[in-house]
């Protein structure tokens, strides 16, 4: 008299193979966003970059790429100028003055409000009164870019 065979056995290469997506699955909903997926979230990555910046010339990098289109141009503009006045080529994110950067104060709070692709972070600190600043952000494809206040780039005068 012959047994029938269990049908788990001829089920488990099929069961093993669906294990590892079902992981897969729940690992991939438990993963973080981007930093740059919010407004605040791309002021404060950009906040971390720049302070790195003094001892790491990679964050400064870093730091350029979460620039908006705006900040990039102004960098862009002065790092040509730059490379003329000196005979090298300066590249964008050296006009960033590592080293040279400081927080007036440490922010405690942001927030952000967003209209279509343009958002201001409001940045508060500990005294509210005293410490608070406000950053404008663009949105581009990659994420939320920093827009900080640059001093305008001076015309040159014609010769």
């Amino acid at each position: 008299m012959t047994r029938p065979r269990p049908r788990l056995r001829s089920s488990l290469p099929l069961l093993a193979g669906t294990v590892p997506l079902a992981i897969a699955l729940l690992l991939g909903g438990c993963s973080h966003p981007a930093p740059d997926a919010t407004p605040d979230g791309a002021l404060r990555t950009w906040l971390e970059r720049m302070e790195e910046s003094e001892d790491d010339p990679a964050a400064g990098r870093e730091a350029y790429a979460l620039l908006g289109p705006q900040a990039r141009a102004n960098l862009e503009e002065r790092a040509r100028r730059a490379s003329q006045a000196q005979g090298r080529r300066a590249e964008p994110y050296e006009m960033l003055a590592g080293g040279r950067f400081g927080l007036k104060f440490r922010p405690k709070s942001m927030h952000a409000s967003v209209v279509g692709d343009q958002a201001t972070v409001e940045v508060i600190g500990a005294e509210p009164a005293m410490e608070h600043a406000t950053v404008r952000c663009a949105r581009e494809t990659a994420g939320w870019r920093v827009e900080p206040e640059l001093p305008e780039i001076a015309i040159l005068p014609k010769r």
